[in-house]
């Protein structure tokens, strides 16, 4: 897509499709923790969900000071509260909180990306482009949000389950042992964000499993 292409109006419209994808990834991730119990978690979501509708409003609002030409219909993309729970799919409920996670990074991407082309469209029709970063800085902020809870309920289902993995292990560690225990981490650390992997790895010394994880060093270095 390039900025010649396309009237601004055009591009605009671009970016408020993409919000409304962004969205609705936050509104199904919210309907997808009821489905799973977490309704504390997708009150957050749904928070967030809430918060994006208003950005998406406000963008309208700013397009309508430019005259009729500029308006762009947001209403299919302004998506209501989680008011029931989507049916789970297949897989385990980790491989879904990974999907999820990556679908809300990948939407949030795609917004961002529409946006500086958007920008850059404005700036060559002499538009003020600029008026555009208060809305980039809240998409930001509430998808940054969303994947932040969806990211943290992951990690308690991978911590759950690794610890348990781990607790099972024989008491006797010789060296099969300890790769076996270091097999666990890497299957561990490698679904978590890079941020994230220390602070787990440091949860796992503190369960009495300090043995595993100079194991995991080791190889991982």
């Amino acid at each position: 897509m390039t900025a010649g292409r396309l009237s601004p109006r055009d591009h605009i419209a671009t970016v408020v499709a993409a919000h409304g994808s962004l969205t609705h990834a936050v509104a199904e991730s919210s309907r997808f923790m009821i489905a799973h119990g977490y309704g504390q978690y997708a009150a957050h979501l749904d928070h967030h969900r809430a918060e994006l509708n208003v950005a998406i409003g406000e963008l309208a609002l700013w397009l309508e000071s430019f005259g009729q030409w500029a308006n762009v219909d947001v209403g299919r993309d302004v998506h209501p509260p989680a008011t029931a729970p989507v049916r789970p799919p297949q897989g385990s409920l980790e491989e879904q909180l990974l999907v999820a996670r990556e679908t809300l990074k990948a939407r949030r991407r795609t917004v961002l990306a529409e946006l500086a082309v958007a920008r850059s469209a404005l700036r060559v029709a002499g538009l003020p482009a600029d008026e555009l970063t208060a809305y980039r800085r809240t998409v930001r902020l509430w998808a940054g949000e969303a994947i932040d809870v969806v990211a943290g309920v992951h990690r308690l289902t991978m911590a759950d389950r690794c610890i348990r993995c781990l607790g099972q292990l024989s008491a006797d560690c010789h060296d099969a042992l300890r790769r076996e225990g270091a097999d666990v981490l890497r299957q561990w650390m490698h679904d978590l964000e890079a941020v994230d992997r220390e602070g787990e790895l440091a949860l796992a010394e503190s369960c009495g499993y300090g043995e595993y994880v100079q194991w995991y060093r080791a190889q991982a270095g």
